[in-house]
């Protein structure tokens, strides 16, 4: 059963039994489904002023291998303070996803500015590190102080498509320990093709995505 009909299920089930009004049940699956829907490779970009990234950034990075991008041999680089986020509320859906996205073969490094301790770090040993997941955390020293200022709650995250095609969710603001991400784009490829504006915002982003990465160091998980 797909997670778009099981979520009908539910939702007839409620509304069969009489918990949900049948109105009610209709636009919470309409805005489900809008979401879902949302074109991963549409020609403008998404803003959004407010998203909890696992019900916007993961239907939007998993929809690009529907437009027939390959996660096969592609890169996904995301930046977090603390991947707190890991063991929130929604944190099981993340961990779920991250699962999903390295079977179909997508490389995932995950750089942290903080050290992973706890539960994290439990989270992320079981998400086996090593297998298409790297995870590194930026060393602190004067070299890094001004991109760890910088990205402490700017937080971008990059596609490279194995195709050539690339994305980017750029998240204007993103506190420490907060499932919620303010000031949000996810420029979708088409638009990084046709707008130099976008490339150039993208290979900014880049710049300070493989700083990190050159100024970081593994974290092994026993």
């Amino acid at each position: 059963m797909t997670e778009d009909n099981l979520f009908w299920w539910i939702a007839s089930a409620l509304v069969g039994a009489g918990s949900v009004p049948a109105g009610l049940a209709i636009v919470l699956f309409t805005e489900y489904v809008k979401k879902r829907l949302r074109p991963s490779n549409g020609t403008e970009i998404i803003h959004l002023a407010s998203a909890p990234a696992p019900t916007e950034f993961v239907p939007l990075i998993s929809g690009l291998a529907r437009c027939g991008i390959p996660f096969k041999g592609s890169e996904l680089w995301i930046f977090s303070s603390d991947g707190r986020y890991l063991v929130k509320s929604r944190g099981r859906q993340w961990r779920r996803t991250f699962r999903n996205w390295q079977k179909k073969g997508l490389a995932i490094k995950y750089l942290l500015l903080e050290d992973a301790r706890g539960r994290v770090g439990e989270e992320l040993r079981r998400l086996r590190v090593g297998d298409g997941l790297e995870v590194r955390q930026l060393k602190r020293c004067d070299e890094t102080q001004d991109i760890a200022c910088k990205l402490e709650t700017y937080h971008p995250t990059l596609f490279f498509g194995a195709n050539g095609d690339k994305a980017a969710w750029i998240e204007g603001l993103h506190r420490r320990n907060s499932v919620f991400a303010y000031n949000v784009d996810y420029v979708p490829p088409r638009v990084l093709h046709s707008c130099q504006r976008e490339r150039e915002r993208f290979a900014s982003c880049e710049k300070d995505l493989r700083f990190v990465y050159e100024n970081s160091t593994p974290m092994a998980f026993a």
